[in-house]
């Protein structure tokens, strides 16, 4: 049986909080130290480098469900839906070891595919938009070494999805923890020694290697390394497994590149119209934007081995309502950051002495809007999918498409900028996905958002009653 224990939760904020930490001491210094061509960069390598994690193409939540139906006694994995006659108290070892080849082996070739595209059309891409490596010292250099960490982050990504799925939440916190704090003393130390971008990258190269280190000892115990020794893996059954796991990984894939277009894909394309300062300041928008929503849904996050586990056991009403729970934290925490972020962000910046600002109150407004609305939605989707269906791809491929074309025809035939990207996501996204998929899962548990909101609400009340009671 998964559970998911208060330390768990703890672990995973105080994760979460050091991420949000790291980037808002790291940040200071680079919006100090290093030129605005050096940030621009910086913010397009890591849009390019999330462009290419696309293709993990929705194998990471895919092996991370299958591992928890194995935990919860899933003797059985289906291409769609879960086998419920088919459950017990017993982990099936077999399926389990067949699984973990499976996923190395995917996690491999991935990796190789990545490699490959960053060092040619990667390579092509940072040329073009630094006039030919020329505006930014050793950029050439500094895209070699970040295209070999991408590499390494996603040829080890797997042990994310094995801890996760097996609810180790806590141990996949701490691995993450010890990365975090060598990457955040290694790039002070880069930064204030004067290797500017190109030491960051190069911290940025290690890292990976200490997350695996860590995942590694804390999944693969010895008692675990007994059980699952036990069984040869053959490569039928590996290639069994994948056409299983493939079945809705292809569409979640589809669905993650139709989100990259619709949320950061604009970054992308902005590269070849706007100067490498404006790409900083919208960059910038995107990152602090990102750490408000990432804190929001830590314990959405946190739960989703949960939801998974009530799924297999059929218990609806349990489920409903741990959702109900993590939606509420969500548009707290979402709601109180904006705010924060509003009011005082431009300030923060200007007492740091940071070469880049903020864009315009409106667009910044308006962004964070745009962003509640699609955080929220894909929340709803997520929670589908923990049915192990995915009916929303062709939905996610027209919007990515539409916003593709709208952010073009705007950069190209309107003086919009930033605020064209932002208001063309917007409209796309509230036509179709951001009512549908909530109305969905309304429908399915026969309740409304306000319903959704107020069990929320009675929930939060409940777990701190709880805690409280007894001291």
């Amino acid at each position: 049986m998964i559970t998911i224990s208060s330390e768990d939760i703890n672990w995973s904020y105080f994760s979460k909080f050091l991420n949000l930490v790291s980037g808002l001491l790291i940040l200071p210094l680079i919006l100090r130290l290093l030129t605005e061509n050096e940030i621009g960069l910086n913010y397009l390598m890591l849009t390019v480098g999330a462009l290419i994690t696309l293709i993990d193409f929705g194998f990471a939540p895919q092996f991370g469900r299958n591992v928890s139906y194995i935990y919860s006694g899933a003797q059985d994995l289906r291409e769609e839906g879960v086998d419920i006659s088919k459950t017990s108290f017993e982990v099936n070892y077999q399926l389990l070891a067949t699984l973990i080849h499976t996923a190395r082996y995917v996690y491999r070739i991935l990796g190789f595919i990545a490699i490959i595209f960053l060092l040619s059309f990667g390579t092509l891409y940072i040329y073009q938009v630094t006039d030919g490596f020329a505006k930014v010292e050793d950029s050439l250099l500094i895209w070699v070494i970040f295209s070999f960490s991408v590499f390494f982050n996603i040829y080890f990504s797997y042990y994310i999805s094995l801890l996760t799925g097996k609810g180790m939440i806590m141990e996949s916190n701490k691995a993450n923890i010890y990365s975090k704090l060598f990457y955040v003393s290694a790039s002070f130390l880069a930064l204030y020694g004067g290797f500017g971008l190109l030491g960051i990258t190069i911290v940025g190269l290690i890292s990976p290697f200490i997350h695996r280190y860590f995942s590694q000892k804390f999944f693969f115990t010895e008692e675990l390394r007994e059980k699952i020794n036990q069984y040869k893996v053959s490569k039928n059954q590996v290639n069994d497994l994948f056409s299983k796991i493939w079945f809705n990984s292809k569409k979640l894939g589809i669905v993650t590149l139709a989100a990259f277009a619709i949320t950061k894909f604009s970054l992308f394309i902005a590269g070849f119209f706007l100067p490498l300062g404006v790409i900083a300041s919208y960059g910038l928008m995107m990152q602090i934007t990102g750490i408000i929503s990432g804190l929001a849904t830590i314990l959405f996050i946190t739960y989703q081995p949960k939801f998974s586990f009530y799924r297999v056991q059929e218990d609806h009403k349990s489920l409903i309502n741990l959702f109900s729970l993590t939606m509420f934290v969500f548009y707290f925490i979402f709601i109180l950051g904006s705010l924060v972020f509003v009011l005082f962000g431009s300030s923060i910046l200007e007492l740091i002495d940071s070469k880049i600002l903020l864009p315009s109150l409106n667009i910044l407004f308006i962004y964070l809007l745009v962003n509640l609305l699609e955080t929220n939605h894909s929340l709803y989707a997520t929670l589908i999918t923990t049915k192990n269906e995915v009916p929303f791809v062709k939905p996610a491929l027209i919007s990515g498409f539409f916003i593709i074309l709208g952010s073009y025809i705007s950069l190209e035939y309107t003086s919009l900028g930033l605020l064209g990207l932002i208001l063309v996501q917007g409209f796309c996204q509230l036509v179709y996905n951001n009512w549908k998929w909530p109305l969905y899962v309304c429908n399915e548990f026969n309740t409304n958002f306000f319903k959704v909101l107020i069990l929320g609400i009675t929930e939060v009340r409940e777990k701190i009653y709880a805690k409280y009671k007894y001291r």
